[in-house]
């Protein structure tokens, strides 16, 4: 049972499931796993919970990227 962690910061459901989808048919692919038997945990991080360059994102957001955390 192959298992797939994603660690990002906050998607959408529609991003949830898409990429849910295309890791598990690659890792099926690769692995030849069937898809219902590989696991996929997406591990989300608030903006208040995520620095780079020493500043959080909730004081200096991602300037890149899409999701539920630059709404």
């Amino acid at each position: 049972m192959p298992v797939v962690t994603m660690q990002s910061l906050p998607l959408t459901d529609e991003q949830r499931s898409t990429l849910a989808k295309a890791f598990s048919k690659t890792v099926s692919e690769v692995t030849h796993v069937p898809e219902d038997k590989i696991y996929i945990f997406f591990s989300e991080h608030a903006l208040n919970c995520t620095a780079k360059g020493g500043k959080l994102f909730s004081e200096v957001p991602p300037q890149f990227g899409k999701g539920d955390f630059d709404k």
